[in-house]
């Protein structure tokens, strides 16, 4: 059986370059497969090496995004226009 590591965070105030590199330290040392973030406050929160972020931020610049291992693609992707959520589907689930 495979097991996820799975991780949600609300990253409420991640603005800086500071703040960005120690979630990405937080996603590494912790080896995490998928991560749904809340309160993303801009679609871009840099480059991940081994893993995609996938993002729907608002126009109110307040979002929600996944991170996932390079291992794991997901497609069908369904977003709310406010930001406020999305939907992933991975291998057929959905």
């Amino acid at each position: 059986m495979k097991v996820l590591k799975l991780a949600t965070l609300n990253i409420n105030g991640l603005y800086t370059r500071a703040h960005v590199e120690m979630l990405h330290d937080f996603i590494r040392a912790h080896e995490i497969d998928i991560v749904y973030l809340q309160e993303v406050p801009r679609p871009n929160l840099g480059e991940l090496l081994g893993y995609t972020t996938y993002s729907n931020v608002g126009a109110e610049m307040r979002g929600t995004a996944f991170v996932t291992s390079e291992k794991i693609q997901l497609t069908n992707n369904t977003k709310l226009p406010s930001g406020r959520g999305m939907r992933q589907c991975s291998e057929g689930y959905c």
